[in-house]
């Protein structure tokens, strides 16, 4: 490995708010002004960081403290649950095996002792076992202690902006939901965490500093602004772009993989209008329209998500405009305020 993932971890800067010596505390009862979801939904797989082991929890309560990985999937790489029950062999050789083996060192460093990490974690294959996860993903990720991005395609801070990070489907929640996220380049080097980072991922995603450092409850944003920040996002199923965004907006939307994919967002449309009846006037849609299999929420509700992005953009723009001139009007008052006296006696 080209860096040193010990060397990385000697500074305490990215370390998680819940270790606690060499031990991560709990995070049961902790409040955090993001929770969308009770604290005891928790993944029931999880990986031992010293053993690389699969564990499973059969009761909710006795689920430890854990880390959990975001990354980018590389086709024919990641290593399946499969995989890791059996480590054949041909498991080493793969990247993706490099991959968990180096975010286990990385989270028992921090005090963790498990990890969970989706391509092993969850049975791919079995569909009851999907049913069961991806509902509850967004929790997974609020209720970890920390969350580890790993970044292949960046090899400096410079590369941090345009990472395909922030343009897949699935990493907008795991971006927006953990208490704490620290972003690792390719060679596993710290670049540091969604705090430290918030302005430049800011610029890249449209979501409020504000919300990235914590300070502000995601729940007090408005759903409409929270699906502006999946308009750029893509999935390699299509029907994952519907499915990913059920956390972030609170509903639940069932994942049916044999679906058509235009069938997958009007169930999200449904969802949405049950639960958020305004958005009907909002995204100029009605349940009847959701209810024609040749009517796509996606495209229309898009096109309206866009409009409103882009005049919430224009305002912002001309928000930051009006704070500089008002910035530089009183500079330049205080100058001349200043320079008159002087000039009036020199003239004397």
């Amino acid at each position: 490995m080209p860096y040193s993932v010990l060397s990385s971890l000697s500074s305490s800067s990215h370390r998680c708010l819940h270790v606690e010596g060499n031990k991560a505390t709990s995070i049961v009862n902790q409040t955090s002004p993001q929770l969308m979801f009770p604290i005891d939904i928790c993944p029931r797989t999880l990986i031992d960081t010293r053993t690389i082991k699969l564990v499973k929890f059969t009761k909710a309560e006795t689920i430890p403290p854990y880390a959990i990985l975001s990354h980018l999937w590389v086709e024919g790489e990641e290593v399946t649950h499969e995989e890791l029950v059996h480590v054949w062999s041909t498991t080493y050789r793969k990247s993706g095996y490099q991959k968990i083996r180096t975010a286990c060192e990385i989270a028992s460093q921090d005090g963790y002792y498990y990890i969970w990490i989706d391509t092993c974690c969850i049975v791919q294959q079995d569909e009851m076992d999907l049913r069961e996860n991806i509902p509850n993903m967004y929790g997974f990720y609020q209720n970890s202690g920390i969350c580890y991005v790993y970044l292949p395609d960046v090899s400096s801070k410079k590369d941090f902006p345009r990472s395909r990070w922030f343009k897949r489907g699935w990493t907008l929640q795991e971006l927006v939901a953990p208490r704490t996220v620290a972003f690792y380049d390719t060679y596993w080097r710290y670049l540091g965490d969604k705090r430290e980072l918030k302005e430049e991922i800011s610029r890249k995603t449209t979501i409020s500093p504000d919300i990235l450092s914590g300070t502000q409850s995601i729940q007090g944003i408005a759903i409409i602004d929270r699906m502006t920040w999946a308009l750029e996002r893509k999935t390699t199923k299509r029907q994952d772009l519907a499915y990913c965004l059920q956390g972030l907006l609170g509903v639940t939307v069932e994942p049916d993989y044999r679906e058509f994919w235009l069938e997958s967002f009007n169930r999200l449309g449904r969802a949405l209008l049950k639960k958020y009846p305004e958005l009907e006037k909002k995204l100029g849609v009605s349940d009847a329209q959701l209810s024609d299999p040749d009517y796509s929420f996606r495209d229309c509700a898009w096109e309206r998500l866009m409009e409103i992005r882009d005049n919430m953009l224009e305002q912002r723009l001309n928000q930051r405009f009006t704070r500089r001139s008002s910035m530089t009007k009183r500079y330049v008052g205080n100058w001349d305020g200043a320079s008159g006296p002087e000039d009036s006696s020199t003239a004397c």
